[in-house]
């Protein structure tokens, strides 16, 4: 990890989002299933878009402290699109409100769809619910120059290869505590 640069992700300001932040739960059972099952190294991704906290799809779509996620049983990795306009962050602001404000249960988690991911039936899930994977590709979706690029139905590895892909996004920094 010494290559990486460490960061405080309490430190991000405004003018920083939005981020798009990538989870490595290390003591996660379902967590290494999902790693497992994607061929990647992250099993969860998530959206900053105000400082110090983070929009998460777990058992409910919610926000939360990025305190929440900062602990030794975790490894977050944040990108940046850095061509993004004021325009484009401001959909995916109002995006992320609304969702947020939807009924408790069209922000549930979709478990159905674990089925069909274990089973690799991608098309097998609730239409009415969202993994994070998803719900983070809607909002990658309202930036203009990528949204042709950004998969249906990824995974967080799906993102985390496309962002490695796309030069336009950058690698922020890593929080992991040792």
């Amino acid at each position: 990890m010494d290559d990486r640069k460490i960061i405080n992700p309490l430190n991000f300001k405004d003018e920083d989002m939005p981020l798009f932040v990538l989870s490595d739960d290390l003591r996660s059972f379902i967590g290494w299933g999902i790693k497992a099952h994607s061929g990647g190294n992250y099993n969860h991704i998530m959206i900053m878009v105000k400082p110090g906290y983070i929009i998460s799809q777990g058992v409910s779509y919610k926000e939360i402290p990025i305190k929440e996620y900062m602990k030794s049983s975790q490894m977050l990795k944040f990108w940046k699109y850095k061509n993004i306009i004021e325009q484009e962050k401001d959909f995916i602001l109002r995006k992320a409100e609304a969702d947020l404000k939807e009924p408790w249960w069209k922000r549930r988690y979709d478990y159905l769809g674990i089925v069909g991911q274990f089973f690799h039936i991608r098309w097998l899930n609730d239409p009415f619910r969202r993994y994070c994977s998803e719900r983070v590709a809607e909002y990658l979706c309202l930036i203009k120059p990528i949204k042709e690029k950004i998969p249906k139905k990824p995974s967080p590895a799906d993102l985390n290869r496309l962002f490695n892909q796309i030069p336009e996004f950058e690698v922020v920094g890593y929080y992991w505590e040792d």
